[in-house]
């Protein structure tokens, strides 16, 4: 067991409430998901507290059915966090592409539900982040100076044969989500949204070489532009430890990684053997550095959520 105090900002939680609406939506799948074994994953995987970041996929028929979905499904996650506020935290879905609808959903996840930021995906209605659909939206999350989670889905034309879409498209889908933000300049006109990229950014950190020199030999961005844009955002570990850390260290730093489990879209053991290989294959990082990773970076982010936590094991233990 992995000692505790990690906060994780990558986590999933199908509660029954969003399984009916699934069901009744007529999705064709769901994820098992019960409270036990939630709260015993998190004590193996040495989670204190995690957001749940529920991504939706864009499958209503208009916005009224999207939204209606959406307020439900955090409205039920909200109740889960309200039972538990030393545990659990929510990361509020918005229903994009309808703009109107989802800035709705985002003043009554705030405002209301007392969210600790919202999830959006990389792109929604075939445009990707930074085109100017998603305009008045980050305005009122720039206003709110608020943290937003970067979860990928499959890429609008769908997975190639052979391929299961989870084990690459989904790590494209976030790069090409992190470049449009940086290469639209939406990162400088909303400079008060904390970006986090899932899965340790996809390969982004990996290629962050290629992004900058190649950006700027086409002319799409100058290369500073695009260095300074990776560095802007925050990357999660949920499925990405030890393989993606020295990539991922050597482009941005600890101070800029926090933990992730992907709990409970991935088996137990997947989650379990992700904590265990971050807790042994991280040679040469100071105690300082991993609880940067652990625990204070996502606190930082989330100052509401760091004054519902009653304590820290992680001090305790010192």
């Amino acid at each position: 067991m992995t000692a505790p105090g990690r906060i994780d900002l990558h986590h999933h939680a199908i509660v029954p409430k969003i399984a009916r609406l699934m069901r009744d939506a007529g999705v064709p799948f769901t994820l098992p998901w019960s409270l036990e074994q939630t709260l015993d994953v998190m004590g193996r995987t040495g989670v204190q507290t995690a957001v749940v970041s529920n991504a939706i996929p864009d499958f209503f028929d208009g916005p009224e059915a999207a939204g209606a979905f959406h307020r439900a499904a955090n409205e039920a996650v909200a109740e889960l966090v309200r039972d538990h506020p030393d545990r659990f935290g929510l990361f509020a879905a918005v229903p994009m592409p309808h703009r109107d609808a989802a800035l709705a959903e985002c003043v009554h996840a705030f405002d209301v539900l007392g969210a600790d930021g919202v999830v959006l995906a990389p792109q929604a209605g075939g445009k990707y982040l930074g085109d100017p659909l998603f305009d008045p939206l980050f305005a009122e999350l720039d206003r709110r100076r608020a943290v937003v989670l970067v979860h990928p889905q499959q890429l609008p034309g769908g997975p190639a044969d052979g391929i299961p879409y989870h084990l690459a498209d989904f790590l494209l889908d976030t790069v090409r989500g992190a470049l449009g933000l940086i290469l639209s300049g939406a990162l400088d006109r909303y400079p008060h949204i904390e970006f986090v990229l899932s899965h340790a950014g996809g390969f982004l950190p990996y290629a962050a070489f290629r992004a900058e020199r190649l950006a700027h030999a086409s002319g799409a961005a100058d290369r500073e532009k695009v260095a300074a844009g990776i560095k802007r955002f925050h990357y999660d570990l949920a499925l990405s430890a030890p393989s993606a850390l020295p990539s991922l260290l050597a482009a941005v730093g600890p101070e800029r990684v926090v933990y992730g489990s992907d709990w409970c879209a991935v088996p137990e053991e997947v989650a379990v053997d992700n904590a265990r290989a971050l807790d042994a294959g991280w040679p040469g990082a100071t105690g300082e550095q991993r609880q940067l990773v652990d625990r204070d970076n996502a606190l930082r982010l989330l100052p509401g959520l760091a004054g519902r936590i009653t304590h820290d094991p992680m001090k305790e233990r010192s």
